[in-house]
């Protein structure tokens, strides 16, 4: 019985090595595919392209969704926005500037899009770490007497949670940009 306790007990040796050996093998492919291609392109092709289809705000739908965050005025979102937009003492124009100057200060954010004739914009922006990326939708309008307001409608393209990511940099943006609530 001995011997054949050695033979298994070899064996286990052998198979537990082989496993080890493949397991750091994948984890250096692994690397080794993050140098070559980036993590961006590898999380494309893990996870997929990231969707860059236009919104429109009317038809928006965001159901079921627990990782985007909507901000619109009265009238112009097809469903009940997160947070209504507040009102801007400043025209529509001055509006964008202001936030083209703050989005230019922040992190590892692109502006990727744009729609000048409704002034939508579309911004990318990646986690620091693992460069997940999130889409940011904006959206300037006119008021009455040189006022303004904006929509924006911003989500994760991975997951099924943000922890609340989408609403803090929202609200931070808001806050930032000094809006008074509509």
């Amino acid at each position: 019985m001995s011997s054949r306790s050695s033979e298994w007990g070899q064996a286990l040796v052998k198979a537990f090595g082989i496993t080890v050996a493949v397991l750091a093998g994948l984890v250096i492919l692994v690397a080794l595919t993050l140098v070559v291609v980036g993590r961006e392109t590898m999380l494309e092709m893990v996870f997929g392209p990231i969707d860059q289809s236009a919104v429109d705000f009317a038809t928006i739908d965001t159901t079921g969704r627990e990782n985007t965050y909507l901000v619109c005025p009265p009238g112009l979102c097809g469903q009940e926005p997160d947070r209504a937009s507040p009102e801007f003492a400043i025209p529509a124009t001055e509006l964008r500037n202001r936030w083209f100057s703050m989005i230019g200060n922040e992190p590892l954010t692109d502006w990727i899009a744009s729609d000048e004739e409704i002034q939508q914009y579309d911004f990318l922006q990646r986690t620091p770490l693992m460069r997940y990326p999130d889409t940011i939708t904006v959206r300037f309008l006119t008021l009455e007497g040189e006022r303004s307001t904006l929509a924006i409608y911003s989500r994760s393209h991975y997951g099924r949670k943000d922890f609340g990511v989408n609403r803090e940099r929202i609200d931070g943006w808001l806050d930032a940009l000094g809006g008074t609530d509509g």
